[in-house]
């Protein structure tokens, strides 16, 4: 722990927060803004949506209830009375049996007459046949016993009288037996044991979403949100418990760029220091080959650690993280859009289904039965129980079903963007903490420095010493490709009145009137006025190849001490 790696480590930490360490952790600190943000304002406005909608359903599910109460409530409460009645209802048809008796024992019994030689009484083939048989025979029995006790008076008028009118006179209804069976039978079921009861079937209704309508609509929808909800923050807890170990990525990022600058020398060696001034300061003095001020073409190697510029070499990383940056707020506008949208709706729903129930009901029922016959008392305990009366009247609202929705406060639009924009300054800044992570290492590890210093150094002199070399064979297989390539599209530029100009040698655009061209015959090589010079003024692009331009004395010293 108290090593100069570790120590050094550690307060690499630091730039490397700044740098992009420190933005992937705002990136994801932006995200958990996100979450915690319009996200979770979205799934409550959701949810308080789908409350309402649930809401609604129970109060139409309580107005269905109080209809079908109403409607049904008075078949249910004459079944109830009589349900109540039915002792009475007993009583009374015991009492009605008992008085139909005796008619029953009159038609029915074997009395007042002489069987004897009466078998049609035995052999009728219904009721009414039988009972007119037997009131023949009661009369006959009668008329019989009156002729022998006034066999002297009746005597001369049997004949005359009396066997003409018993069988032309009977007083016997032609449906009386039809009207009796009937009677007699719904005497014995009358006399039966009365019972009375109400038998209600409840049907499984389907669900419907999953929830059964007939419960509690909102609760039960409030359940599956919970347990969603559930579901998300125990995700979210293991995200900020990942979170909290991100310092570990930082530090490790540091310990490897230390270890790498102890291990590679070529590792971020790409810097003009103090030291490779002084460097080249002493050779100067000495007469010897040196480097400062650099040629343009090996500017685009070598970074001034002091510039506040930004290097071609660094530009590339900047406009990643750019580009990175610009697609989180990209993300960040469209939910945040999407948060805005969904937000006017609802309110839009909650201003505009204000709706107002009105359930009103008048139901009067009353039968009247006069009399005070047996039947009248039996239809006064059945039909008398359709008297009823009700009066329903229920308001109500849903407005406390409406949703209410909720918009972003400014602090969550602060905790979102503002972390935005640390993160495009630390694009720009990431450039500063790259060549700071330099200066703390050397600060910890100096003779580590002045060996890569002087690597580098020694390296751009033999690069020197090769330059007109490489340049040429550069800028001939530079021309070959343009030629091939490029030099249509430069023939219609040219005709329109549009010229590019840019230097072969260092990339770089040239204005037309800095811009040097080669003075031979079909040679349309350009170059800027410094790599002009630095080629000592010759177009190696056609020069000829049997021939040799300036070279550098290759018997020069190269330094490799101090």
């Amino acid at each position: 722990m108290f090593s100069s790696l570790f120590r050094c480590s550690v307060l690499l930490m630091f730039p490397s927060m700044i740098g992009s360490q420190g933005r992937t952790f705002l990136m994801v600190f932006v995200l958990h803004g996100l979450y915690h943000g319009p996200i979770a304002n979205i799934q409550h406005n959701v949810q308080d949506v789908a409350s309402s909608m649930g809401c609604n359903i129970d109060l139409q599910i309580t107005h269905s209830k109080v209809m079908w109460r109403m409607l049904t409530e008075p078949y249910v409460q004459v079944v109830q009375e009589i349900v109540n009645d039915s002792e009475e209802f007993q009583q009374m048809s015991q009492n009605v049996s008992k008085k139909f008796q005796k008619i029953q024992d009159e038609v029915m019994g074997r009395y007042g007459y002489d069987s004897l030689g009466k078998e049609s009484v035995h052999t009728a083939n219904s009721t009414q046949e039988e009972y007119v048989a037997k009131t023949r025979g009661r009369c006959d029995y009668v008329v019989q016993q009156g002729i022998s006790r006034c066999q002297d008076w009746f005597s001369a008028k049997w004949k005359e009288l009396m066997t003409s009118w018993c069988t032309e006179n009977i007083p016997v209804e032609g449906n009386f037996g039809q009207t009796f069976d009937k009677l007699n039978d719904s005497i014995n079921r009358l006399a039966e044991h009365f019972t009375t009861n109400v038998v209600l079937k409840n049907l499984e209704q389907q669900s419907v979403f999953g929830v059964n309508v007939l419960q509690n609509f909102s609760k039960e929808l409030s359940r599956v949100f919970q347990e969603k909800m559930e579901i998300a923050e125990k995700i979210a807890g293991v995200i900020n418990f990942l979170l909290s170990f991100t310092f570990i990525t930082v530090f490790t990022s540091a310990f490897g760029y230390v270890r790498q600058f102890c291990r590679d020398i070529h590792f971020d060696n790409v810097y003009i220091t103090t030291y490779f001034r002084q460097i080249d300061a002493r050779r100067i003095r000495a007469g010897k080959r040196h480097l400062l001020p650099l040629k343009k073409a090996e500017q685009e190697s070598l970074i001034n650690p002091w510039s506040l510029f930004i290097h071609p070499s660094e530009l590339m990383p900047v406009i990643v993280a750019f580009l990175q940056v610009a697609s989180l707020a990209l993300f960040v506008c469209v939910l945040l859009a999407v948060d805005r949208i969904l937000y006017n709706i609802f309110d839009l729903i909650r201003r505009h289904t204000f709706t107002t129930y009105s359930v009103t009901s008048v139901q009067h029922a009353d039968i009247v039965i006069g009399g005070d016959s047996m039947l009248a008392r039996l239809l006064r305990k059945t039909i008398g129980a359709f008297n009823t009366s009700s009066n329903l009247d229920v308001q109500s609202s849903n407005l406390h079903c409406l949703p209410q929705p909720h918009s972003l406060s400014q602090s969550n639009y602060l905790w979102i963007f503002l972390p935005l924009l640390l993160m495009c300054l630390m694009c720009c800044l990431q450039v500063y903490t790259n060549r700071l992570r330099r200066v703390l290492t050397t600060f910890y590890f100096p003779k580590r420095e002045k060996k890569r210093i002087l690597f580098l150094y020694n390296l751009q002199i033999q690069k020197r010493i090769s330059f007109i070399n490489r340049q040429r064979h550069r800028l001939r297989n530079q021309k070959q490709t343009f030629i091939t390539v490029l030099s249509v599209l430069l023939a219609l530029l040219k005709r329109v009145g549009c010229r590019l100009h840019w230097c072969w040698v260092c990339d770089r655009f040239v204005k037309q009137k800095q811009a040097v061209q080669c003075s031979s015959v079909g040679c349309t090589v350009i170059y800027c006025q410094q790599c002009w010079t630095d080629l000592g003024n010759i177009c190696y692009a056609c020069f000829p190849h049997n021939r040799c331009g300036p070279q550098d004395n290759g018997s020069d010293s190269v330094y490799y001490g101090c």
